[in-house]
């Protein structure tokens, strides 16, 4: 009997699990807006190039729209907008007291803006816990110790995120939080195992590309050469001098605050065995003039660079200081602070 027994459970579970709810090919929204709602609203999946209108009649809308997982939906009411993931299951929509969306599917545990919501709230959990943290830290030591803390946290939790999640935009959000976690070798590991769907999401594309030219260009590697109108950055790579290249921008802050540290080692270093050229990228020509002016920069230049140097070194963000040995190859990479002399210092005497 007892055989029996737990065969006809298992035979009932199976049942139950195929009736279950299906993720379909639509999503049908249900937005109510309370008062003060608009006539209609947008809802537009850019990929798709899907843009639908939909009549809002006492404050509430229905609809039905292609599934698209692999990012976000945007819903324009009125002056509001916001976006959701359309994930095949029915969702309701409403606005938030900030006018933010509040979203909920009518079947969770299958669906994906659930899932979204859920790693989003337990990286803000995260932060949460770690933020007063480290603002109360008594010394550096203990800062330091708890925001590594924090990054291995975020990194864990990202990534069983990614590996749970390989064919939707929570991976892109995750990996996306990853960016600066993981070293090339890791983060094309996590790039190769999520779906193929998500390879044109322009995040995951730009990444993967940035990827690859950093691996290109990495320590140890002879520099790529670049040409801004008359200007190589052989003209001033590989021709018998440590090169200390900075890329910056006027607007950018941390760019700024690393001018002093990058003028101290230019006083002090440059001669015939160092120099620096500054290559400044997504700017305004005549700002960078002006900000170069203010900021005192007596040395080379290489102005109105754009995108062109950034893609080929695969640099996402700015200051990004690069140390060249005299044949050209790439010594050091992402240098700031005090590490900038203490690196030059390791293959060239000062001069005063």
């Amino acid at each position: 009997m007892k055989t029996r027994s737990i065969i006809l459970v298992v035979a009932a579970s199976l049942f139950l699990a195929s009736c279950g709810p299906k993720v379909s090919d639509t999503t049908v929204i249900t937005g109510n807006l309370g008062a003060d709602s608009p006539e209609s609203v947008d809802i537009t999946i850019k990929p798709l190039a899907f843009n639908k209108k939909v009549a809002v009649e006492n404050g509430q809308f229905k609809a039905e729209i292609p599934k698209y997982v692999e990012g976000m939906t945007q819903l324009k009411a009125g002056k509001i907008t916001g976006s959701f993931i359309s994930d095949g299951t029915p969702l309701t929509i409403s606005f938030n007291d900030d006018h933010s969306l509040n979203v909920v599917s009518k079947y969770p545990k299958i669906s994906v803006q659930a899932k979204f919501d859920a790693f989003q709230q337990a990286m803000q959990d995260l932060q949460a816990k770690y933020q007063p943290q480290i603002e109360a830290a008594k010394d550096e030591a203990t800062e330091d110790q708890l925001y590594d803390a924090f990054q291995n946290d975020v990194k864990k939790l990202c990534l069983s995120t990614v590996d749970a999640n390989k064919d939707n935009v929570t991976a892109v959000s995750a990996i996306d939080n990853l960016r600066y976690l993981l070293n090339n070798d890791q983060m094309d590991s996590v790039l190769m195992t999520i779906d193929t769907s998500l390879a044109k999401v322009q995040s995951i594309a730009t990444l993967s590309r940035s990827v690859a030219s950093r691996k290109k260009t990495a320590e140890g590697q002879m520099f790529t050469d670049f040409t801004v109108r008359d200007q190589k950055l052989s003209d001033y790579v590989g021709n018998g001098k440590y090169i200390l290249v900075d890329f910056w921008a006027s607007w950018c802050g941390p760019c700024k605050a690393e001018m002093p540290n990058i003028k101290n080692v230019y006083q002090k270093y440059a001669g015939p065995e160092f120099d620096i050229l500054s290559v400044a990228v997504w700017d305004k020509k005549e700002d960078t003039i002006e900000s170069a002016k203010q900021q005192g920069i007596v040395w080379n230049q290489i102005i109105d660079a754009q995108r062109i140097p950034t893609n080929i070194y695969g640099i996402d963000g700015i200051p990004h200081i690069i140390l060249f040995g005299p044949d050209g190859t790439i010594i050091k990479r992402d240098l700031r602070g005090d590490d900038i002399e203490a690196e030059v210092a390791k293959h060239v005497k000062p001069v005063n």
